[in-house]
């Protein structure tokens, strides 16, 4: 791993399927990495031991037993928990105004899929990499992304080039978990499906029209 900025190039030349890119996280963050980035927060996860030691309850372990998220019997796995994809419980959550699993699982996959991405290539060149994936995206969803790509590289920065990928996990479920807990302090006039202005915090709520329906990404 180093600290000096590798540039888009490097990423590209990882990306080819004769490259094995050096580090102990494998990187770049392809669609097959994000997924496993993304899904590294359920408790059956296959990515749990990489971001997780033993005994450390996931990200949507703690959603469920510390902020009362609905859980269910996973298919894939059996296990009980939260499926943010495809379980019966992806929607539901234990106050109207907070945000979904689905929505938590994105956040989270940006913001802790550019803290890697940092670690690896550079925190300039993981953010003109989040950028250019974005340009291909509803800009409503691209402002979210943007934003959440940027918070996740501020944490790696702050975090330190010698972060592992565990700390890196904790310090981005601790900044999602953060912002829970302030929505669920708001009053309930304040109460609204929508995430503090200030940039420098996740967005936790995808797009939606005046009338509370969710906007296409695409």
């Amino acid at each position: 791993m180093s600290d000096v900025e590798k540039g888009l190039g490097a990423i590209f030349m990882d990306m080819l399927p004769f490259n094995d890119p050096e580090g102990d996280f494998p990187v770049p963050i392809n669609a097959a990495k994000q997924s496993f980035i993304s899904s590294s927060g359920r408790v059956d996860s296959e990515g749990r031991d990489t971001f997780y030691p033993e005994g450390t309850p996931t990200f949507f372990q703690k959603l469920a037993n510390e902020y009362n998220y609905p859980v269910d019997i996973m298919q894939e796995s059996g296990m009980i928990g939260i499926d943010p994809l495809y379980g019966s419980t992806r929607l539901d959550r234990p106050r109207s105004d907070l945000p979904n699993p689905q929505e938590l699982r994105d956040t989270r996959g940006h913001m802790l899929g550019s803290a890697l991405l940092a670690k690896q290539y550079g925190p300039e060149t993981a953010l003109k990499a989040g950028n250019l994936r974005e340009m291909f995206t509803n800009k409503l969803h691209a402002a979210m992304d943007k934003r959440n790509n940027a918070v996740g590289i501020n944490l790696f920065k702050a975090a330190g080039i010698n972060a592992t990928p565990e700390q890196l996990a904790q310090s981005v479920d601790a900044a999602i978990f953060e912002q829970l807990d302030l929505i669920l302090g708001r009053a309930p006039k304040e109460r609204k499906r929508r995430s503090s202005s200030e940039a420098t915090v996740p967005d936790v709520y995808f797009p939606r029209d005046d009338e509370g329906r969710l906007i296409s990404d695409h």
